[in-house]
């Protein structure tokens, strides 16, 4: 009996010791609110999907359609479900599945950052929803669990996920500050 509990002791303190936190919060800095919600949306999908989700944030802080920083992007009102749900959303990651999406998540940030937006706008994941807006934009191909769109006439990116070249998509540009993401 003693073993049985010293190796669950020893267990979890390994868990905990090896756990991985990230504040999620509107004020948090831009990294982490690119981070966050790659994290929230994604977790255990391909990192296209990941990096796909991460330029569309950019994208849309881009836009002057949308919110024109990250955190404001992500926190914008009826975007993002996990934003407004009533569970905690500090990231606490103890599983190794969950501490690998993480990472995951900061190295499809990483890749969003260095090689910036590529114009798309929308993405829904259809197995869980289908938004009547989508109706209203292109559709530019699936990556991981989601349908990325840009808006109707403008062009999709050649690629959702890393390495996406700009073919004329329509940035939507703002003349000012879109503000650093780090």
């Amino acid at each position: 009996m003693n073993k049985i509990l010293i190796t669950l002791f020893l267990s979890l303190a390994t868990q905990t010791a090896f756990a991985e936190t990230m504040s999620c919060k509107p004020n948090s800095s831009s990294y982490n609110c690119l981070v966050c919600n790659c994290y929230h949306e994604t977790r255990g999908e391909p990192k296209i999907g990941m990096i796909a989700v991460a330029k569309t944030v950019l994208s849309r802080a881009q836009s002057n359609e949308f919110p024109d920083t990250v955190c404001g992007v992500v926190y914008q009102p009826s975007q993002f479900s996990w934003t407004a749900d009533s569970y905690g959303n500090n990231i606490n990651a103890k599983e190794p599945k969950d501490i690998q999406a993480l990472q995951d998540c900061r190295d499809a940030a990483d890749t969003a950052i260095n090689e910036g937006a590529n114009g798309l706008l929308y993405f829904y994941n259809p197995r869980k929803v289908t938004p009547g807006w989508s109706r209203r934009v292109t559709s530019c191909g699936r990556a991981g669990n989601h349908v990325f769109s840009v808006s109707r006439g403008d062009t999709c990116p050649r690629q959702l996920g890393a390495a996406a070249a700009n073919t004329g998509a329509q940035q939507h540009k703002k003349s000012s500050s879109g503000g650093s993401v780090r």
